[in-house]
């Protein structure tokens, strides 16, 4: 059932892509299911991910069942490209773009709380990313707020206040272990600070802290205590904000 499953979330994505879909208390009042019964099955529960409900599921959505149990055909049944024709409709490609959560600067704050409630990060906007499907992992988008990363003397490493940014989630059991700080940018979310885009230029796993640097040279450098923070990301790519 697992390829099964994977298809079902890509058809999914590519709803949400056309505006078919939205949550899955959306989904469960146009299936006639409960949201837990929606919830579970997504999850791949045996109980509720059934024949049945892969049918229901097409029959309400017009998705190809044949492609669902196979992979063979079209995705979609009332057409013959995975672009919509509908004017306003956002076009999704489903293997090459990912609906990624955002979270906007002035929703920030409730991302404190809700990190880790997936009916909050259900509920948020979402925006479509290229990405190598390869990519594994829980993914963010974060809008930036502030100018402390824009760079005077480096501006192609800068930035800056409105870029959207890719962010992956760096798990919690690999805090303990040295971060691969020379690679990335990172998005650090602090219970009392709040959400903050940084580079990490010290990782001191003795005392499980990190050395948080800013590349405009008005912030100074500062230091965290990492049993402070709710989650830290791995900025992975970046939409320029129109306003540059």
């Amino acid at each position: 059932m697992g390829y099964k499953l994977d298809r079902l979330l890509e058809a999914i994505a590519y709803l949400k892509g056309k505006r078919k879909i939205t949550t899955q208390k959306a989904m469960a009042e146009a299936m006639e299911y409960n949201k837990s019964t929606i919830s579970m099955a997504l999850k791949g529960d045996e109980r509720y991910f059934t024949d049945s409900f892969i049918e229901k599921f097409c029959a309400t959505y017009g998705i190809n069942k044949v492609w669902i149990d196979t992979g063979e055909g079209e995705i979609d049944t009332n057409i013959n490209t995975n672009i919509s024709k509908e004017p306003d409709a956002i076009w999704v490609n489903y293997e090459r773009f990912k609906l990624v959560p955002l979270v906007t600067h002035r929703a920030q704050a409730g991302f404190l709380s809700g990190w880790g409630d997936d009916e909050y990060l259900e509920e948020l906007p979402k925006v479509p990313w290229e990405v190598d499907k390869e990519y594994k992992g829980k993914y963010v988008t974060f809008e930036v707020a502030g100018d402390s990363m824009e760079s005077d003397t480096n501006p192609r490493e800068s930035i800056f206040e409105g870029d959207l940014l890719l962010c992956r989630e760096v798990q919690r059991i690999h805090w303990k272990n040295k971060l691969h700080i020379h690679k990335w940018d990172f998005v650090i979310v602090h219970r009392r600070d709040g959400i903050l885009v940084k580079r990490i230029i010290e990782h001191k796993t003795g005392n499980g802290t990190l050395v948080l640097h800013s590349l405009n040279p008005y912030y100074d450098d500062f230091e965290v205590e990492m049993d402070d923070l709710i989650a830290i990301f791995n900025i992975v790519d970046i939409k320029r904000s129109a306003r540059r």
